[in-house]
């Protein structure tokens, strides 16, 4: 009996794409994350953060975070005397950085001097 030509289109075929591992195209070094479509924009989506510690004198905390991506940095609003906020704040990274390790850091608004609460860094 003869298969219908409709049923061989979903046969299984070997294949042997070139990935471009190692070859040097377009004046950059070619790897397998090409086959992985880029993106032209990176979101970023600063929540809330929980129980920080106080770092005044009076033991309150006045929190703001910083995110830091390459030659992009975007703070967001401060609150005061608060040690659970909630931002919700969303921040758009363009394609042009040239970095590969976002930094997120909590900071104390201060007058004097500004102190580090917390970091978090996704590569």
């Amino acid at each position: 009996m003869h298969k219908p030509a409709e049923a061989l289109d979903f046969a299984l075929k070997e294949t042997s794409p070139n990935i471009g591992a190692g070859a040097v195209m377009r004046d950059k070094l070619s790897c397998t994350y090409d086959l992985v479509e880029q993106m032209q924009y990176l979101y970023v989506r600063v929540v809330k953060a929980k129980d920080l510690p106080g770092k005044d004198v009076t033991g309150g905390v006045d929190p703001y975070v910083e995110v830091k991506l390459g030659n992009y940095k975007g703070l967001t609003n401060h609150f005061e005397k608060k040690s659970n906020p909630q931002w919700n704040q969303v921040f758009c990274l363009l394609q042009r950085i040239q970095a590969s390790v976002l930094e997120v850091v909590i900071k104390d608004n201060d007058a004097i001097v500004e102190d580090f609460v917390g970091r978090v860094m996704f590569d």
